[in-house]
C-alpha cells in the first residue's frame, strides 16, 4: 500500500499542466485584478486574453501577470483575464506568487485593432513557468 501511495504522489508530481480553451477557463475574481483600468475597451486598444492551464503542477500558488512591468492580475489554475491594452508591441511577463518556484517567463505580443491575442501560462514537469501564444 505504501508503494502505491508513493507511486501516486510521484506520478502527480511529475505531471505538466494541460491547455484549456478560453471558454473552459473561468474569469479571474475581481479581488485578484490589479489593473481594473484595462478591463474596459477604449479607443486605440486591443484585446489580450491571458489564461492559465489546468493541472496539478503549481496549483498551490497564483501566477502574477504583468504588462510592460505593470501588475495586472493573479491567476489561479484554469482562470483567465481579458484586458484591453494600447495598440502596439508589449512585453507580457508572469511570475509565481507565494512559496512556489518556477521563475519567470516573458513574451512579446503585438496588439492590433480587430484582432484578439491569446497567451497561455503553462507549467512543465520541472516546475518551470512558460508563457506562449495559444490557439485555444
Amino acid at each position: 500500500m505504501r508503494f502505491f501511495v508513493l507511486f501516486l504522489f510521484l506520478f502527480l508530481a511529475a505531471c505538466a499542466t494541460t491547455p484549456i480553451t478560453i471558454q473552459q477557463a473561468s474569469n479571474v475574481p475581481s479581488s485578484r485584478v490589479l489593473a481594473a483600468q484595462w478591463l474596459s475597451q477604449a479607443p486605440y486598444t486591443g484585446s489580450l486574453i491571458v489564461k492559465r492551464d489546468n493541472g496539478f503542477m503549481g496549483s498551490a500558488c497564483t501566477i502574477r501577470v504583468f504588462v510592460d512591468t505593470a501588475p495586472v492580475a493573479d491567476l489561479a489554475m484554469a482562470e483567465k483575464i481579458e484586458i484591453f491594452v494600447p495598440l502596439g508591441e508589449h512585453i507580457v511577463g508572469v511570475t509565481a506568487n507565494g512559496i512556489c518556484g518556477g521563475g519567470a517567463a516573458e513574451a512579446s505580443v503585438v496588439i492590433a485593432p480587430e484582432r484578439q491575442r491569446i497567451l497561455r501560462i503553462a507549467s512543465g514537469q520541472s516546475g518551470d513557468i512558460y508563457l506562449q501564444p495559444s490557439a485555444f
